[in-house]
């Protein structure tokens, strides 16, 4: 299934800044589409594997019959800890400077 999509949807979507997107529109590296609206042209990206790529991103061990189940307390604990663990870290780093 293709998709089209603007250059800061597909940044966003590929953690890209838009300067690196628009690069690679003018080096050809993405297929892209010009459309015209409403007096505009507008440029889209074609995207085939949307789905596919935003669940290997966050799930890279995942099959593509699994589904996938999270867990979000156990996911907000962990990183509620690793919060806390760098909270505490910078607040020594700062009482050793004084």
């Amino acid at each position: 299934m293709e998709t089209l999509l603007t250059i800061q949807k597909y940044a966003s979507l590929y953690r890209l800044s838009t300067h690196t997107v628009i690069k690679k529109t003018m080096n050809g590296e993405v297929q892209t589409v010009v459309k015209e609206e409403n007096g505009k042209e507008i440029t889209y990206i074609l995207n085939p594997k949307i789905e596919k790529k935003v669940i290997e991103d966050s799930h890279p061990n995942v099959n593509d019959g699994e589904a996938i189940a999270i867990d979000y307390k156990k996911e907000y604990e962990e990183l509620h800890k690793q919060y806390l663990i760098l909270k505490t870290k910078y607040e020594k780093l700062l009482s050793a400077q004084s």
